[in-house]
Protein backbone atom coordinates (compact mmCIF):
# COMPACT_ATOMS: atom_id res chain seq x y z
CA UNK A 1 0.00 0.00 0.00
CA UNK A 2 1.89 3.23 -1.22
CA UNK A 3 1.88 5.88 1.54
CA UNK A 4 -0.94 8.24 1.79
CA UNK A 5 -0.86 12.26 1.56
CA UNK A 6 -1.34 13.76 4.82
CA UNK A 7 -3.13 16.36 3.60
CA UNK A 8 -5.72 13.74 2.99
CA UNK A 9 -7.78 12.09 6.05
CA UNK A 10 -7.82 8.41 5.99
CA UNK A 11 -11.33 7.88 5.07
CA UNK A 12 -13.50 6.45 8.28
CA UNK A 13 -15.09 3.45 6.14
CA UNK A 14 -11.40 1.93 5.63
CA UNK A 15 -10.10 2.45 9.46
CA UNK A 16 -13.79 1.33 10.46
CA UNK A 17 -13.53 -1.61 8.29
CA UNK A 18 -10.63 -2.88 9.81
CA UNK A 19 -11.00 -2.10 13.42
CA UNK A 20 -14.15 -3.20 13.71
CA UNK A 21 -12.60 -6.81 13.48
CA UNK A 22 -12.18 -9.42 15.91
CA UNK A 23 -9.21 -11.82 16.74
CA UNK A 24 -9.58 -15.15 15.02
CA UNK A 25 -5.94 -16.76 15.91
CA UNK A 26 -5.33 -19.56 13.38
CA UNK A 27 -2.37 -21.44 12.33
CA UNK A 28 -3.35 -21.58 8.69
CA UNK A 29 -5.09 -18.50 6.41
CA UNK A 30 -7.53 -21.68 5.31
CA UNK A 31 -8.86 -21.62 9.00
CA UNK A 32 -10.72 -17.95 8.36
CA UNK A 33 -11.96 -18.42 5.08
CA UNK A 34 -13.97 -15.95 2.09
CA UNK A 35 -16.13 -13.51 4.37
CA UNK A 36 -15.21 -14.84 7.33
CA UNK A 37 -12.39 -12.11 6.46
CA UNK A 38 -14.96 -9.34 6.77
CA UNK A 39 -15.20 -9.32 10.35
CA UNK A 40 -12.48 -11.30 11.60
CA UNK A 41 -8.78 -10.31 11.57
CA UNK A 42 -6.46 -13.30 11.71
CA UNK A 43 -2.50 -14.05 10.21
CA UNK A 44 -1.68 -17.22 9.33
CA UNK A 45 0.70 -19.05 11.96
CA UNK A 46 -0.03 -15.76 14.41
CA UNK A 47 -1.50 -19.21 17.07
CA UNK A 48 -0.88 -16.41 20.51
CA UNK A 49 -3.45 -13.78 20.95
CA UNK A 50 -0.29 -11.18 21.79
CA UNK A 51 1.37 -12.26 18.97
CA UNK A 52 -1.75 -11.44 16.39
CA UNK A 53 -2.81 -8.74 18.59
CA UNK A 54 0.39 -7.05 17.74
CA UNK A 55 -0.08 -7.89 14.27
CA UNK A 56 -3.39 -5.90 14.75
CA UNK A 57 -2.67 -2.71 16.19
CA UNK A 58 0.07 -1.64 13.99
CA UNK A 59 -1.84 -2.41 10.96
CA UNK A 60 -4.32 -0.06 12.21
CA UNK A 61 -2.13 2.38 13.18
CA UNK A 62 -0.46 2.08 9.91
CA UNK A 63 -3.96 2.51 7.92
CA UNK A 64 -5.36 5.28 10.31
CA UNK A 65 -2.03 7.64 10.07
CA UNK A 66 -2.00 6.93 5.85
CA UNK A 67 1.53 4.88 6.47
CA UNK A 68 2.73 2.21 3.89
CA UNK A 69 4.79 -1.25 4.92
CA UNK A 70 8.24 0.75 5.35
CA UNK A 71 6.64 2.34 8.12
CA UNK A 72 4.67 -0.35 9.24
CA UNK A 73 7.80 -2.54 8.84
CA UNK A 74 9.87 -0.60 12.39
CA UNK A 75 6.71 -0.89 14.35
CA UNK A 76 5.33 -4.54 13.90
CA UNK A 77 9.19 -5.44 14.34
CA UNK A 78 9.22 -3.41 17.65
CA UNK A 79 6.35 -5.34 18.67
CA UNK A 80 7.32 -8.82 17.70
CA UNK A 81 10.83 -8.45 19.64
CA UNK A 82 9.50 -7.78 23.11
CA UNK A 83 7.44 -11.21 22.24
CA UNK A 84 10.28 -13.07 21.10
CA UNK A 85 8.68 -13.69 17.65
CA UNK A 86 11.32 -11.59 15.78
CA UNK A 87 13.01 -14.31 13.52
CA UNK A 88 12.26 -17.92 12.86
CA UNK A 89 10.03 -20.09 15.05
CA UNK A 90 8.31 -23.28 15.46
CA UNK A 91 4.94 -23.02 15.42
CA UNK A 92 2.44 -25.92 16.65
CA UNK A 93 -1.33 -26.48 14.89
CA UNK A 94 -3.84 -26.10 17.83
CA UNK A 95 -6.32 -29.03 15.89
CA UNK A 96 -3.05 -31.77 15.85
CA UNK A 97 -3.91 -31.65 12.30
CA UNK A 98 -0.46 -30.54 10.73
CA UNK A 99 2.54 -31.21 12.30
CA UNK A 100 4.60 -28.50 13.49
CA UNK A 101 6.03 -25.78 11.05
CA UNK A 102 8.66 -23.04 10.87
CA UNK A 103 7.51 -19.32 10.81
CA UNK A 104 9.48 -16.08 10.43
CA UNK A 105 7.93 -13.31 10.63
CA UNK A 106 10.94 -11.50 9.62
CA UNK A 107 10.53 -12.59 6.13
CA UNK A 108 9.98 -9.22 4.23
CA UNK A 109 7.67 -11.27 1.91
CA UNK A 110 5.82 -12.79 4.29
CA UNK A 111 5.59 -9.19 6.06
CA UNK A 112 4.37 -7.67 2.97
CA UNK A 113 1.77 -10.10 2.24
CA UNK A 114 0.09 -10.25 5.60
CA UNK A 115 0.24 -5.75 5.30
CA UNK A 116 -0.52 -5.64 1.79
CA UNK A 117 -3.83 -8.12 2.26
CA UNK A 118 -5.42 -6.13 5.27
CA UNK A 119 -4.57 -2.52 4.11
CA UNK A 120 -5.90 -3.15 0.61
CA UNK A 121 -9.47 -5.21 1.48
CA UNK A 122 -9.66 -2.28 4.28
CA UNK A 123 -9.41 0.37 1.04
CA UNK A 124 -11.49 -1.66 -0.80
CA UNK A 125 -14.18 -1.96 2.04
CA UNK A 126 -14.20 2.02 1.93
CA UNK A 127 -14.56 2.27 -1.60
CA UNK A 128 -17.44 0.43 -1.92
CA UNK A 129 -18.95 1.85 1.32
CA UNK A 130 -18.80 5.16 -0.50
CA UNK A 131 -19.70 3.58 -3.66
CA UNK A 132 -23.31 2.76 -2.63
CA UNK A 133 -23.59 5.93 -0.86
CA UNK A 134 -23.05 7.95 -4.35
CA UNK A 135 -24.77 5.64 -6.57
CA UNK A 136 -27.59 7.94 -7.19
CA UNK A 137 -25.15 10.19 -9.33
CA UNK A 138 -22.60 8.21 -10.03
CA UNK A 139 -24.65 4.93 -10.81
CA UNK A 140 -21.47 2.71 -13.28
CA UNK A 141 -18.68 1.21 -12.22
CA UNK A 142 -15.45 1.16 -14.77
CA UNK A 143 -13.14 -1.69 -14.30
CA UNK A 144 -9.66 0.10 -14.71
CA UNK A 145 -6.37 -1.22 -16.30
CA UNK A 146 -3.72 -2.78 -13.17
CA UNK A 147 -0.78 -0.95 -12.44
CA UNK A 148 1.30 -4.27 -12.40
CA UNK A 149 4.03 -4.77 -14.42
CA UNK A 150 2.93 -8.26 -14.90
CA UNK A 151 -0.52 -8.60 -14.93
CA UNK A 152 -2.76 -11.39 -15.05
CA UNK A 153 -4.18 -12.08 -18.60
CA UNK A 154 -7.77 -12.80 -17.17
CA UNK A 155 -7.71 -9.29 -15.44
CA UNK A 156 -6.56 -7.70 -18.60
CA UNK A 157 -9.60 -8.69 -19.57
CA UNK A 158 -11.95 -6.98 -17.65
CA UNK A 159 -10.26 -3.89 -18.21
CA UNK A 160 -13.15 -1.62 -19.85
CA UNK A 161 -16.32 -3.64 -17.95
CA UNK A 162 -18.79 -0.35 -17.41
CA UNK A 163 -21.50 -1.89 -15.48
CA UNK A 164 -23.96 -0.58 -12.62
CA UNK A 165 -23.24 -0.17 -9.24
CA UNK A 166 -25.48 -3.32 -8.31
CA UNK A 167 -24.50 -5.20 -11.24
CA UNK A 168 -23.99 -9.29 -9.54
CA UNK A 169 -20.55 -9.02 -11.50
CA UNK A 170 -19.07 -7.02 -8.38
CA UNK A 171 -20.25 -9.14 -5.48
CA UNK A 172 -17.29 -11.46 -6.88
CA UNK A 173 -14.78 -9.13 -9.40
CA UNK A 174 -14.54 -6.42 -6.99
CA UNK A 175 -10.76 -5.47 -6.76
CA UNK A 176 -8.42 -7.18 -4.99
CA UNK A 177 -9.34 -10.42 -7.44
CA UNK A 178 -6.14 -12.44 -6.07
CA UNK A 179 -2.69 -12.13 -3.68
CA UNK A 180 -1.01 -8.94 -4.69
CA UNK A 181 -3.51 -7.56 -7.34
CA UNK A 182 -2.95 -3.94 -8.49
CA UNK A 183 -6.67 -3.44 -10.25
CA UNK A 184 -8.95 -0.97 -9.56
CA UNK A 185 -12.41 0.48 -10.23
CA UNK A 186 -13.53 3.59 -10.89
CA UNK A 187 -16.91 5.19 -10.14
CA UNK A 188 -18.24 6.93 -13.31
CA UNK A 189 -21.72 8.82 -14.00
CA UNK A 190 -24.45 7.84 -16.62
CA UNK A 191 -23.25 10.21 -19.13
CA UNK A 192 -19.39 9.80 -18.47
CA UNK A 193 -20.21 6.09 -19.23
CA UNK A 194 -22.07 7.25 -22.75
CA UNK A 195 -19.07 8.66 -24.09
CA UNK A 196 -16.44 5.42 -22.90
CA UNK A 197 -19.50 3.02 -24.36
CA UNK A 198 -19.44 4.92 -27.91
CA UNK A 199 -15.54 5.49 -28.19
CA UNK A 200 -14.11 3.36 -30.97
CA UNK A 201 -11.39 1.74 -29.43
CA UNK A 202 -7.99 2.36 -30.84
CA UNK A 203 -5.55 -0.41 -32.23
CA UNK A 204 -4.40 -1.93 -29.08
CA UNK A 205 -6.50 0.22 -26.93
CA UNK A 206 -9.52 -0.62 -24.35
CA UNK A 207 -12.70 -1.84 -25.47
CA UNK A 208 -15.57 -0.25 -23.51
CA UNK A 209 -18.32 -2.55 -23.36
CA UNK A 210 -21.82 -2.72 -21.31
CA UNK A 211 -22.18 -6.43 -20.22
CA UNK A 212 -20.76 -8.94 -18.01
CA UNK A 213 -17.87 -11.34 -19.68
CA UNK A 214 -18.69 -15.24 -20.15
CA UNK A 215 -16.28 -16.61 -18.04
CA UNK A 216 -16.92 -20.28 -18.39
CA UNK A 217 -17.99 -22.40 -15.55
CA UNK A 218 -16.89 -21.65 -11.83
CA UNK A 219 -14.01 -23.58 -10.85
CA UNK A 220 -14.27 -26.12 -7.57
CA UNK A 221 -12.22 -25.28 -4.81
CA UNK A 222 -11.53 -27.33 -1.60
CA UNK A 223 -11.02 -25.69 1.68
CA UNK A 224 -8.46 -28.98 3.07
CA UNK A 225 -8.08 -27.40 6.31
CA UNK A 226 -12.22 -27.25 6.64
CA UNK A 227 -13.41 -29.21 3.71
CA UNK A 228 -15.57 -26.47 2.67
CA UNK A 229 -16.27 -26.42 -0.89
CA UNK A 230 -16.84 -23.11 -2.74
CA UNK A 231 -16.93 -22.24 -6.85
CA UNK A 232 -14.56 -19.33 -7.45
CA UNK A 233 -14.77 -17.68 -11.16
CA UNK A 234 -12.11 -18.23 -13.54
CA UNK A 235 -8.96 -15.65 -12.85
CA UNK A 236 -9.78 -15.44 -9.32
CA UNK A 237 -7.46 -16.52 -6.40
CA UNK A 238 -9.30 -18.65 -4.20
CA UNK A 239 -10.50 -16.56 -1.13
CA UNK A 240 -10.51 -13.63 -2.94
CA UNK A 241 -13.50 -14.03 -4.62
CA UNK A 242 -15.93 -11.84 -2.29
CA UNK A 243 -16.39 -8.50 -1.94
CA UNK A 244 -15.40 -6.63 1.07
CA UNK A 245 -17.32 -3.98 1.77
CA UNK A 246 -20.24 -6.07 1.01
CA UNK A 247 -19.68 -9.16 2.73
CA UNK A 248 -19.43 -6.82 6.18
CA UNK A 249 -22.66 -5.65 5.56
CA UNK A 250 -23.83 -8.99 5.05
CA UNK A 251 -22.58 -11.17 7.17
CA UNK A 252 -22.65 -8.78 10.50
CA UNK A 253 -26.33 -9.40 10.63
CA UNK A 254 -26.24 -13.12 10.06
CA UNK A 255 -23.52 -13.48 13.04
CA UNK A 256 -25.64 -12.17 15.53
CA UNK A 257 -29.04 -13.67 15.94
CA UNK A 258 -27.90 -16.79 17.63
CA UNK A 259 -25.48 -14.65 20.19
CA UNK A 260 -28.76 -12.17 20.32
CA UNK A 261 -31.25 -15.11 21.25
CA UNK A 262 -29.28 -16.53 24.24
CA UNK A 263 -28.12 -13.39 25.39
CA UNK A 264 -28.90 -11.17 28.64
CA UNK A 265 -31.50 -8.27 27.70
CA UNK A 266 -28.47 -5.81 28.80
CA UNK A 267 -26.08 -7.45 26.98
CA UNK A 268 -28.34 -7.56 23.85
CA UNK A 269 -28.82 -4.08 23.64
CA UNK A 270 -25.39 -3.42 24.26
CA UNK A 271 -24.58 -5.53 21.52
CA UNK A 272 -27.08 -4.08 19.04
CA UNK A 273 -26.16 -0.66 20.16
CA UNK A 274 -22.76 -0.98 18.89
CA UNK A 275 -23.72 -3.06 15.80
CA UNK A 276 -25.74 -0.05 14.64
CA UNK A 277 -23.01 2.09 15.33
CA UNK A 278 -20.42 0.19 12.89
CA UNK A 279 -20.56 1.95 9.68
CA UNK A 280 -20.95 -1.31 7.05
CA UNK A 281 -24.14 -1.99 8.55
CA UNK A 282 -25.25 1.35 6.96
CA UNK A 283 -25.00 -0.30 3.84
CA UNK A 284 -27.92 -2.69 4.48
CA UNK A 285 -30.78 -0.07 2.77
CA UNK A 286 -28.51 0.78 0.30
CA UNK A 287 -28.14 -3.08 -0.83
CA UNK A 288 -30.43 -4.27 -3.63
CA UNK A 289 -31.46 -7.08 -1.93
CA UNK A 290 -33.74 -7.57 0.96
CA UNK A 291 -32.39 -7.92 4.36
CA UNK A 292 -33.69 -8.37 7.91
CA UNK A 293 -31.47 -5.98 10.57
CA UNK A 294 -31.31 -7.02 14.08
CA UNK A 295 -33.00 -4.35 15.92
CA UNK A 296 -33.42 -4.93 19.15
CA UNK A 297 -34.16 -7.68 22.09
CA UNK A 298 -37.12 -7.72 24.52
CA UNK A 299 -38.11 -11.21 26.06
CA UNK A 300 -41.01 -9.36 27.68
CA UNK A 301 -42.59 -8.37 24.37
CA UNK A 302 -41.81 -12.00 22.62
CA UNK A 303 -43.49 -13.78 25.16
CA UNK A 304 -46.69 -11.10 25.06
CA UNK A 305 -47.28 -11.43 21.56
CA UNK A 306 -45.96 -15.36 21.72
CA UNK A 307 -42.86 -15.06 19.77
CA UNK A 308 -40.75 -17.59 19.02
CA UNK A 309 -37.90 -15.18 19.66
CA UNK A 310 -37.05 -11.80 21.57
CA UNK A 311 -34.78 -10.43 19.08
CA UNK A 312 -36.37 -8.10 17.15
CA UNK A 313 -36.14 -7.16 13.16
CA UNK A 314 -36.60 -4.54 10.23
CA UNK A 315 -36.39 -4.88 7.21
CA UNK A 316 -33.86 -2.74 5.06
CA UNK A 317 -36.42 -1.79 2.90
CA UNK A 318 -38.28 -0.35 5.69
CA UNK A 319 -35.08 2.02 6.59
CA UNK A 320 -34.98 2.64 3.13
CA UNK A 321 -38.24 4.02 2.74
CA UNK A 322 -37.88 6.31 5.64
CA UNK A 323 -35.38 7.64 4.55
CA UNK A 324 -36.14 8.19 1.09
CA UNK A 325 -40.50 9.53 1.86
CA UNK A 326 -39.83 11.14 5.44
CA UNK A 327 -36.00 12.20 4.95
CA UNK A 328 -34.92 10.29 8.25
CA UNK A 329 -31.07 9.20 8.46
CA UNK A 330 -29.82 6.14 8.83
CA UNK A 331 -28.29 7.58 12.42
CA UNK A 332 -31.86 7.88 13.22
CA UNK A 333 -32.18 3.90 13.60
CA UNK A 334 -29.08 3.43 16.10
CA UNK A 335 -32.00 4.07 18.89
CA UNK A 336 -33.98 1.51 18.08
CA UNK A 337 -32.28 -1.21 20.56
CA UNK A 338 -32.68 1.75 22.90
CA UNK A 339 -36.70 1.41 22.21
CA UNK A 340 -37.43 -1.53 21.87
CA UNK A 341 -36.19 -2.51 25.14
CA UNK A 342 -36.87 0.07 27.38
CA UNK A 343 -39.78 1.77 26.01
CA UNK A 344 -43.20 1.00 27.71
CA UNK A 345 -45.29 -1.68 25.79
CA UNK A 346 -48.57 -0.30 24.96
CA UNK A 347 -51.82 -1.59 22.82
CA UNK A 348 -51.72 -1.04 19.33
CA UNK A 349 -53.48 1.95 18.24
CA UNK A 350 -55.94 0.53 16.01
CA UNK A 351 -56.42 -2.59 18.52
CA UNK A 352 -54.94 -5.62 16.74
CA UNK A 353 -54.03 -8.44 18.54
CA UNK A 354 -50.71 -9.10 17.13
CA UNK A 355 -49.19 -5.96 16.76
CA UNK A 356 -48.11 -3.56 20.30
CA UNK A 357 -47.31 0.31 20.23
CA UNK A 358 -43.94 1.33 21.82
CA UNK A 359 -43.27 5.21 23.02
CA UNK A 360 -40.36 6.99 24.43
CA UNK A 361 -39.04 9.66 25.57
CA UNK A 362 -35.24 10.68 24.68
CA UNK A 363 -33.78 13.97 25.62
CA UNK A 364 -36.74 16.28 24.26
CA UNK A 365 -38.06 14.38 21.43
CA UNK A 366 -41.02 11.49 21.76
CA UNK A 367 -40.17 8.28 19.53
CA UNK A 368 -43.14 5.87 18.35
CA UNK A 369 -42.68 2.40 17.36
CA UNK A 370 -44.52 -0.65 15.99
CA UNK A 371 -43.95 -4.24 16.61
CA UNK A 372 -45.74 -6.72 15.00
CA UNK A 373 -45.56 -10.54 15.23
CA UNK A 374 -44.93 -11.97 12.09
CA UNK A 375 -46.82 -14.90 10.11
CA UNK A 376 -43.91 -17.44 10.95
CA UNK A 377 -43.73 -16.16 14.61
CA UNK A 378 -41.15 -13.19 14.76
CA UNK A 379 -41.30 -10.23 15.94
CA UNK A 380 -40.94 -7.56 13.03
CA UNK A 381 -40.26 -3.52 13.38
CA UNK A 382 -42.45 -1.86 10.81
CA UNK A 383 -41.80 1.83 11.77
CA UNK A 384 -40.06 4.47 13.48
CA UNK A 385 -41.09 8.09 14.12
CA UNK A 386 -40.24 10.74 15.69
CA UNK A 387 -43.91 12.70 16.98
CA UNK A 388 -43.82 15.99 19.39
CA UNK A 389 -45.75 15.11 22.60
CA UNK A 390 -48.70 17.10 21.70
CA UNK A 391 -49.23 14.46 18.66
CA UNK A 392 -48.29 11.23 20.22
CA UNK A 393 -51.03 12.53 23.55
CA UNK A 394 -53.26 12.51 21.05
CA UNK A 395 -52.91 9.65 19.72
CA UNK A 396 -53.17 7.68 22.57
CA UNK A 397 -56.40 9.40 23.87
CA UNK A 398 -58.38 8.80 20.66
CA UNK A 399 -57.55 4.98 21.73
CA UNK A 400 -58.14 5.05 24.78
CA UNK A 401 -54.74 4.54 25.65
CA UNK A 402 -53.50 5.80 29.41
CA UNK A 403 -49.95 8.60 28.57
CA UNK A 404 -47.19 6.26 30.13
CA UNK A 405 -44.99 9.53 31.08
CA UNK A 406 -45.25 11.94 34.17
CA UNK A 407 -46.02 15.22 33.17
Amino acid sequence: MSEIRKTFAVPPEVTGYFDGKSNAPAFSWLDVWSEEHAYKFTVAKATELDVLTSFRSTISQAIAEGKGFDNWKPMIEKQLSKLGWWGPRMVSDPTGEQPDRMVNFASDRRLKTIFWSNANSARSAGQWERVQRSKKALPYILYVRTTSGDPRPEHLGWVGIILPVDHPFWQTHWPPNGWLCKCQVRQISGREAQQLLGREPEDGGILYRDSAPDLGPDIQHRNRRTGEVTMVPPGIDPGWHTNPGLSRASTLIRNLETRLEVAAPEDATKVLTELWEDPYLRLAPRLPQKVWLPAGHNAKLAEELGAKSPVISITSETIAERIDRHKMSVEDFAILPKILSEAPILPDLAGKPGVRTLVIKIGRAFWRSFVTRSSTGYLRVNSLHQKTGDELRRQLQRSDIEWPFED
